[in-house]
């Protein structure tokens, strides 16, 4: 008879996982509210106070740390001494070890004393999991209630005979699952701000990185879930991940209907209308030549009307809440074309890190500030149609790469300057880019990522028939700015908030 020690604070799928080891023979050890949740099952359970003569002790946080229970996770079965100790302990060799640990993590959201959640600093179940997966060439190891059901398909399979391979892999998953709850524990002790631990698990194997020659991945944190899922076309690449994070964060920003079609993580096109058909078609007029081959993010579903917009256009991927069954089924001809849905997980949550020069710069994620502090710093305030262009414009220009302009009205991203070494630069091709697409900037709005050095960027803005300005201020020359702003008659807004994104 095989043995199985059990001892899970997570009960989920525990009725199905012990019944299936009562019925394949596995005598089940287990301890405290685990054993009693087994018993009242009616299968036979081995009180794990049986395996080592001694009552739990210390209000329960002494009861597994035991020879009689570890020397039989730790058995070696090859190894001659191993059996001459495991016979002089009295014991048999255990064959599967179900282990999940206390919820530190969760209670954490709670609030509690340090006291408090000192108790919930698991012990014995660190100890036993990472003595199944340093002995996984003997003993199998379940860390999780989601890895029962594949557990039990296997077993079956493979008449109880689960290939090493497959062991190693549930140990792999063991240490992850240990390095997080210990990085969780030693964060709350000594403070973010002194310790960063970073772990994660691989969700999959990317084409390649940046360029052809890099390999990539991309991982997840234990417990968190990806932000979507690929319902069609070729794998992505390490830019589509880049790419498509950028359109969702845009989007998001949005309650009504909008579309943003990235290129190289920068905004070519974005716009809002009354159907998301409307709005794409819109979003297409920013830049049409850009647009080919990019990333279309949605946050509406795509119907049949809007798929067939789309499918007029060669690009990479499109992304949305939901396809209708048409939208689906006209895009799906396209073989390559990803079609990925948005699923409720926010991608902009916890914080932005960074590899550099062999360590990590580590901040907050950019989110967007409230109107409470902005100011309009000239004597002439922005009409109705002009403030919604403005704010439209402060939401788009904290996602394009600094130095960062951006033209719109109130309904369309018109112009975008990115990434350029000077801010004059930036404003010129804005101008440059709107006038290719023959879009007509009079009465439109600019937004700038951060503050104006000189005026030289307002007149040529007013040139180009600007009507509103928003941006941080801060530069030692504002006063000539806003002077060149008064000059030109153009509202002009001030943050008092930088959006760098680089």
């Amino acid at each position: 008879m095989k043995r199985a020690f059990v001892s899970v604070w997570d009960k989920n799928g525990l009725a199905e996982l012990a019944g299936f080891l009562r019925d394949n023979d596995f005598e089940i050890i287990s301890t405290g509210g685990t054993a009693a949740y087994i018993e009242q099952l009616g299968i036979p359970v081995t009180p794990v106070e049986h395996i080592t003569g001694q009552s739990s002790l210390m209000d329960g946080r002494l009861k597994t740390l035991d020879l009689r229970v570890f020397g039989p996770i730790l058995f070696d079965r090859d190894k001659e001494r191993h059996i001459k100790d495991l016979e002089r302990l009295g014991q048999q060799a255990i064959d599967l070890v179900v282990v999940n640990l206390y919820p530190f993590e969760q209670m954490l959201a709670k609030g509690l004393t340090r006291q408090e959640m000192v108790e919930y600093i698991d012990i014995g179940g660190p100890s036993l999991l990472r003595a199944a997966a340093k002995n996984y060439r003997h003993v199998l190891v379940l860390s999780e209630p989601g890895q029962y059901a594949a557990f039990q398909e296997a077993y079956t399979a493979h008449q109880g005979d689960i290939p090493e391979g497959s062991r190693q892999k549930y140990a792999e998953h063991v240490f992850s699952v240990t390095a997080r709850y210990d990085s969780l524990i030693a964060d709350y002790f000594t403070g973010k701000d002194n310790q960063l631990s970073i772990s994660a698990t691989l969700q999959q194997s990317l084409r390649y990185g940046e360029n052809p020659h890099q390999a990539a991945a991309f991982y997840l944190p234990a417990g968190a879930s990806p932000p979507w899922k690929q319902l069609h076309g070729k794998e992505l690449s390490f830019n589509n991940f880049a790419d498509i994070e950028a359109a969702c964060l845009i989007v998001r920003e949005f309650e009504e209907p909008a579309v943003a079609i990235i290129k190289h993580a920068n905004p070519c096109g974005f716009a809002v209308g009354a159907t998301a058909a409307e709005a794409y078609r819109r979003a297409l007029t920013t830049d049409p030549i850009s647009s080919f081959g990019g990333i279309v993010a949605f946050n509406r579903e795509v119907d049949k009307e809007t798929a067939e917009a789309l499918a007029e256009l060669f690009l990479e991927c499109i992304i949305a809440p939901s396809f209708s069954a048409e939208a689906l089924e006209r895009l799906m001809r396209k073989k390559n074309l990803r079609l990925l849905q948005l699923l409720d997980n926010d991608p902009d949550r916890g914080l932005d890190i960074r590899s550099v020069a062999g360590g990590f710069l580590v901040q907050d994620r950019d989110t967007f500030q409230s109107e409470d502090h902005w100011e309009v710093a000239t004597s002439e305030k922005p009409a109705k149609d002009v403030m919604q262009a403005i704010r439209l414009g402060w939401k788009l220009v904290r996602f394009v790469k600094s130095n960062a302009i951006v033209f719109c009205n109130y309904v369309q991203l018109l112009g975008v300057g990115a990434g350029q070494m000077s801010r004059i630069d930036a404003v010129e091709l804005a101008g440059i880019k709107a006038g290719k697409a023959q879009l007509s900037l009079e009465g439109a709005v600019m937004a700038s990522d951060a503050f104006f050095p000189f005026p030289d960027s307002i007149e040529a803005a007013a040139r180009l028939g600007i009507r509103g300005i928003i941006q941080p201020g801060g530069s030692r020359r504002d006063n000539e700015v806003i002077s060149a702003a008064e000059k030109s008659g153009i509202p002009m807004i001030l943050t008092h908030t930088r959006h760098f994104r680089h």
